[in-house]
């Protein structure tokens, strides 16, 4: 009787030393309290972002550690957010700038992953819809000093030049907040109706609603809402292989389930040509990706779609989607305008 107690004695203190162990550095939670920001910008303004963090460490132990806070923000990849954003942070443990963590930093706990590659995995692009989206991530310009309850509650102040592709946009902004010694670490022990989310104890993610920018030269944008067309990749030129998909599910068209749908465009050159291909082929057939998806895709090659000569560039398209018998043509939002596209490659 008293071996089986000493053992189970022994096997009890093990486990409480590798909780101890497990508990030396915790943060009891990471999380983004509230972001401001006006809701609409134009192109080329620089606009004004708070984001709202409290981070608090709770662990057993006198030892004090060293670590950054980070903050990431998610933004089209044609605004170029490196470029043209800068931060400060303001907190009861000190204020600073925010810095541009090194692209090659490894983010811990991610099996040896960058920042800005683990957040894309982790996030994805947080409820936008098409993936031209990056994770720009900031650090504290110091690492900041952690002993047990220290709590880092502050302000990080954004200035954003926006659109720096000059495209009218609409997006969903999304921040993460998270520190440099637990990464994107997960907490299984953290449920869904904890008060600071599923995400907060090491790192935390806030999804903003839709910001609109408006102004520019360039085509409009819309990450946020779902598209009759779109064009993959969003940012080509007219020697690029490029993927034009029809969802005819988005609204009432004229187009009922069809088989498949045709593409009818024009093409405008450098030298002020245009070259239109309008027919009801297998050139210019959208194929149906499933039987009832609604949704139709076509590959094509722009400059030898259309035909243009060697001398030639085609610089934009406009174009419908057209039945097979050519008598129904569907335009932009359903309407008698073309979808248009412009090529260029930022």
């Amino acid at each position: 009787m008293r071996t089986r107690l000493h053992i189970k004695g022994k096997y009890l203190w093990s486990s409480c030393a590798l909780i101890l162990v497990a508990l030396v550095f915790s943060f009891c939670h990471t999380k983004i309290t509230g972001v401001t920001g006006p809701p609409t910008a134009t192109v080329g303004q620089t606009i004004n972002i708070g984001v709202d963090v409290d981070v608090s460490t709770n662990y057993f132990g006198s030892d004090t550690y060293s670590g950054n806070v980070i903050i990431a923000v998610l933004l089209p990849k044609g605004w170029k957010g490196r470029e043209n954003m800068t931060a400060t942070y303001t907190s009861g443990k000190g204020n600073g700038n925010m810095v541009f963590t090194p692209a090659s930093a490894i983010a811990p706990n991610t099996n040896g992953l960058t920042w800005a590659v683990a957040l894309k995995n982790k996030f994805q692009i947080a409820g936008n819809l098409i993936d031209d989206m990056e994770w720009v991530v900031m650090q504290t310009d110091q690492p900041l000093k952690w002993q047990n309850g220290d709590k880092f509650v502050g302000n990080c102040a954004i200035k954003l030049k926006v659109a720096a592709d000059g495209n009218a946009t609409s997006f969903k902004p999304a921040y993460v907040v998270a520190q440099t010694l637990d990464g994107l670490k997960d907490d299984p022990g953290v449920a869904d109706g904890a008060p600071w989310g599923p995400d907060a104890v090491y790192h935390n993610l806030y999804k903003g609603d839709c910001f609109t920018v408006t102004g520019g030269d360039g085509d409009f944008v819309d990450f946020c809402n779902p598209q009759l067309t779109s064009i993959d990749p969003p940012k080509s030129l007219d020697n690029d292989f490029i993927t034009l998909t029809y969802n005819n599910t988005i609204t009432n068209t004229g187009l009922d389930n069809p088989q498949a749908v045709y593409l009818c465009a024009t093409a405008t050159t450098s030298d002020g040509k245009t070259l239109t291909v309008c027919e009801q082929t297998d050139k210019t057939k959208l194929t149906q990706t499933g039987a009832k998806t609604g949704l139709y895709k076509l590959t094509f090659w722009p400059h030898q779609f259309f035909g243009a000569t060697a001398s030639q560039t085609i610089v934009s398209m406009s174009y419908y989607i057209t039945n097979q018998a050519g008598t129904i043509k569907v335009g932009y939002g359903g309407t008698s305008d073309p979808f248009t596209f412009k090529f260029r490659c930022t």
